[in-house]
């Protein structure tokens, strides 16, 4: 019973050991897929944020159309949360590892040399 769950386990955790390696190179690359669309983005939901704004304002006597500009209003500042949120994450995690292109990590070797 545990030979099967320790050769499921393994079966299912060696890509994880093989891949170690790249988690650094992935996360590079998601931040810089990132910062790259990071500016369109925002500014989409900061235009999102003001077609609320705007409709919200334009409709003083309508109710259902300032519910509408206000609803737009609220998810165009969650949107701008979570993003900004998400960014700062990663950027967060690129700092922890420092995975800048001039770190060039100590590798082990015999004898250790740095």
């Amino acid at each position: 019973m545990y030979r099967k769950i320790f050769i499921t386990a393994g079966v299912f955790l060696f890509p994880l050991f093989v891949l170690a390696q790249t988690l650094g190179y992935q996360l590079q690359l998601w931040t810089r897929i990132i910062n790259a669309l990071m500016p369109f983005i925002v500014a989409l939901a900061v235009l999102f944020f003001m077609w609320g704004v705007f409709q919200f304002v334009k409709s003083a006597g309508n109710e259902d159309e300032r519910t509408e500009g206000r609803n737009r209003m609220i998810y165009g500042i969650i949107g701008i949360f979570v993003m900004v949120s998400v960014w700062g994450f990663v950027n967060l995690l690129d700092n922890t590892f420092r995975l800048d292109s001039d770190y060039i990590p100590c590798l082990p070797t015999f004898p250790p040399s740095c």
